[in-house]
């Protein structure tokens, strides 16, 4: 038994001969306020003293805390039901830690819920009162289960359903409702998945849609007001199917009539899905229903086709006739429910409407603020947003039931994303994201704008180790996390089970790595898990170490680099059940290396602007150069212009990724007139379709040290006379080793990883042992995102 030392060592302590210990630095003192159900407003804010309200709270910590002093608002356990956003705005409401109490659970509640005992089934409804005009609507076999509330009586909100989708000004959703913290469904037809195609409705007639009018569209480049565009004839459809026949008549008022007869007919019907293409989705009102036609107001973006038509009839009481259907009558201001709860019964069920249409909390110009460990339950707006914040952080939240954006961080201008206009703002710098559930959502998870892309200072957004699923549930192009300004990063993330994409990359230096992506665009098609397009200059955005698996394959690829995207580097993923890998479109210096594919129908395919005969103007040339010449084309910075310190800022920051960028061009003639057709002197067939600095030239692409496990090969254009990205690129799929199975690559799906002993990548050229060892030290399936090394 070793003897002890402590008399030695307190002798030594007596006689001070010890040298001093350095000591670790003191956390910086706190001013602690206490919230609580129990609180009171005149409270003096202790543990044992709370306040009511978490505004009370800021109240009486503004001015009073700074980094060095920090403050924390403590909420004890309970639901906070929400009315009005919680503002902390400036300097005097900074370096403040809003937080549940340890080990409790803290809830505010955009939810109100609906009393039990004030549900009442629709049989004991008394005929002839006016509010509940529209019962005769129900239909007959779902009635028995149907019950119904009085909103109106208990001033709960009932909302109204707004014109949205993609490219329209977002505004808020209608109420949910929402099950035992599951959104029901507004009724509709048809049921479940299904939907209404050209099998069942006809494009009898198609006026031009809004994305017409739009600048880059228009013959003298303006756009119509937004106020004007919401006029526009939607289109009118022809029935085509009997079960359609026999139930439209009753989605509206007949045509020509001038008010609907609310016992007979929808008073709020609407068509909500795809209308003019398969990726972005729309929602029009069904305004008149007779014979065989549909009429409808408000335009769609895109002119409807039958090709595309894939939506259902929503809002439509007539066809409430599924468990967990719902319709709120806001006719005349009637403002009840109809509901068909799961098993035909309230009973034991906690059952909410989402009342509120605003941010919980709103950070504004402040520092270092922090919320943590709360649950945001209900809005039909944005979960949180921060505008011009500074290093704040969202920890460990919940965040639930939110009709738009989870977590927004700067805003966007009113122009659409396809047009160069469009602009961020208001990001700030360094706040984060981290440790959160963001589920359940109408919109994304983390819309992050942070950066000055006319100078390239970085934004650095953090989005890390959060878990974002089922979102896009309301609208497409609302990913789990929005990429846009400069230099921010989203890993470490387990994003899963949404309809549409999961990132969208509209900016330069962003770093996606280590996340996992599965069941993604899974109700869109031609559409990719990360979108980025059309613009030349969103360079440098890393994607790396990712996990793709189980992708909606009907026409979707993993990495959607469209209309020009450029400068994209895709290295170290695993791509694992996918159409599509990779797909190349026109771009400059995109480069993916050292991938695993396995199980995917095609590595990646192309699209060059040469297809179809070599057209000028090129598809969406309006756009790419506006956006091009935004960022690179010296001048005084205004209109699209940059000046000419920012410019060569931007070349000596790409100069040795890029190390050609000085020389890339828009093919234009001598006088600046961009290239409309083949010359002999200037905008030559050179000049326009060969010239590797030409932006229309596919040049400088890479893909390269490929492994391929029951993979196709990459798929190159058969519409270009011939041409194709490795036309322009020699040494494209270059060092592709293939295998049948996994087995054959000693490859373990389950881990990611290969077998460093037996794998024949050890001998394969362009690999080798250090190439092995490097991607398993890199890349594993672990936790949530695939784990840090």
């Amino acid at each position: 038994m070793p003897r002890r030392v402590t008399i030695p060592l307190v002798a030594a302590l007596l006689a001070g001969t010890l040298p001093a210990l350095p000591t670790a630095a003191a956390p910086p003192a706190q001013t602690v306020v206490y919230v609580a159900k129990t609180g009171k407003d005149d409270a003096t804010g202790t543990e044992k003293d709370p306040f009511a309200t978490i505004e009370r709270a800021r109240d009486a910590l503004a001015g009073r805390t700074s980094e060095r002093r920090p403050g924390v608002v403590y909420i004890r356990e309970g639901v906070y039901q929400t009315s009005r956003t919680i503002e902390v705005t400036g300097p005097a409401q900074s370096y403040v830690t809003y937080a549940a109490y340890p080990g409790e659970q803290v809830e505010l509640a955009g939810v109100t819920t609906l009393a039990p005992e004030k549900f009442r089934r629709l049989s004991d409804v008394p005929e002839g009162e006016a509010k509940w005009s529209s019962r005769s609507r129900v239909p007959a076999a779902a009635a028995a289960g149907v019950h119904v509330y009085d909103l109106g009586a208990e001033g709960i909100p009932t909302g109204t359903l707004n014109k949205n989708g993609f490219n329209w000004k977002p505004q808020p959703f209608a109420p949910q409702l929402i099950t035992d913290d599951v959104a029901q469904t507004l009724a509709q037809y048809p049921n479940g998945a299904a939907k209404l195609d050209r099998t069942h409705v006809t494009v009898k007639e198609a006026p031009k849609g809004a994305r017409d009018y739009f600048s880059d569209k228009t013959a003298d480049g303006t756009t119509l007001p937004y106020e004007d565009m919401l006029k526009l004839p939607g289109p009118v459809y022809a029935v085509a199917d009997r079960a359609v026949a026999e139930r439209h008549t009753t989605w509206a008022k007949p045509i020509g009539a001038a008010e609907p007869d609310s016992t007979k007919v929808e008073t709020d019907g609407w068509l909500a899905g795809y209308f003019g293409n398969n990726y972005a989705n729309d929602r029009v009102r069904i305004d008149q229903a007779g014979g065989n036609e549909l009429r409808t107001t408000y335009p769609t973006m895109y002119v409807a086709t039958d090709k595309w038509t894939s939506f259902v009839a929503q809002n439509v009481l007539s066809e409430l006739d599924t468990e967990g259907e719902y319709y709120i009558d806001r006719w005349q201001g009637h403002d009840t429910l109809y509901y068909y709860p799961p098993g035909g019964t309230v009973e034991g069920k906690t059952i909410s409407l989402t009342s509120f249409d605003a941010p919980f909390f709103e950070l504004e110009n402040v520092r270092g603020v922090t919320l943590k460990g709360l649950k945001l339950n209900g809005t039909t707006g944005t979960g949180v947003r921060l505008l011009d914040a500074e290093s704040c952080t969202i920890d460990g939240l919940e965040i639930l039931n939110v009709s738009m954006d989870a977590v927004q961080i700067g805003e966007a201008n009113d122009a659409i994303t396809a047009i160069a206009e469009y602009r961020t703002s208001r990001g700030g710098h360094r706040n984060r994201v981290v440790n959160s559930r963001l589920h359940d959502l109408g919109g994304g998870g983390v819309f992050t704008a942070g950066g000055d892309r006319d100078s390239l200072e970085r934004g650095d957004h953090v989005v890390e180790h959060n878990e974002i699923y089922d979102f896009s549930k309301l609208a497409t192009y609302t990913p789990a996390g929005y990429m846009y300004g400069v230099g921010n990063t989203f890993r470490y993330n387990d994003v899963h089970d949404a309809p549409h994409m999961a990132i969208q990359i509209m900016g330069n230096d962003m770093e996606i790595s280590h996340n996992r992506f599965e069941r993604l665009v899974t109700h869109a098609s031609d559409q990719g898990v990360i979108y980025a397009g059309r613009d030349y200059t969103y360079l440098n955005n890393v994607v790396a170490y990712n996990l793709f698996r189980d992708i909606g394959a009907d026409g979707n690829q993993a990495i959607y680099m469209d209309d020009g995207m450029s400068g994209m580097v895709v290295h170290h993923n695993f791509f694992d059940t996918v159409q599509h890998g990779l797909f190349y479109q026109s771009g400059h210096s995109n480069v993916a290396a050292d991938n695993v594919f396995k199980d995917v129908k095609y590595i990646g395919h192309d699209k060059l602007y040469h297809e179809g005969g070599k057209r000028l103007p090129v598809a969406n040339a309006k756009v790419v150069v506006e956006r091009f010449n935004d960022m690179l084309k010296p001048g005084d910075g205004t209109g699209f212009t940059n000046t000419r310190r920012n410019v060569e800022k931007w070349y000596r920051h790409y100069a040795r990724q890029y190390p050609n960028i000085r020389d890339w061009y828009v093919p234009s003639t001598a006088d600046g007139r961009v290239c409309t057709e083949i010359g002999t002197t200037e905008c030559t067939d050179e000049q326009v379709w060969s010239n590797p600095d030409s932006v229309y030239v596919p040049a400088h692409n890479v893909l390269t040290r490929s492994v391929s496990i029951g993979t196709g090969d990459f798929a190159y254009t058969d519409d270009a006379g011939g041409l194709s990205v490795k036309t322009f690129n020699p040494d494209f799929d270059s060092h592709n080793v293939k295998g049948a199975g996994a087995a054959e690559l000693a490859f373990d799906p389950a881990t990611g990883t290969f077998d460093a002993r037996t794998t024949p990548l050890n001998a394969a050229e362009g690999f080798g042992r250090a190439w092995v060892k490097e991607w398993n030290r890199m890349f594993t399936l672990d936790g949530i995102g695939p784990a840090a090394s």
